[in-house]
């Protein structure tokens, strides 16, 4: 995945969590992600993305 895929709305998962992502920082290359369970942002650097496209929050189930 490259830095230029990301977009806001899209759902990603990290290895500090999986969630919404409300805001790019493009001059740093940090992603700020919204956990969907209880609304709390939290940020991550591109580097700790995890590149899973079946990347679900825990609400989701897999098919």
């Amino acid at each position: 995945m490259e830095f230029n895929d990301i977009h806001i709305g899209m759902k990603c998962g990290s290895v500090k969590g999986s969630g919404t992502v409300t805001w790019i920082d493009g001059s740093t290359k940090t992603i700020y992600i919204a956990n969907t369970t209880d609304n709390n942002s939290f940020e991550v650097d591109f580097d700790e993305i995890i590149e899973d496209p079946q990347a679900h929050n825990r609400e989701d189930t897999y098919y």
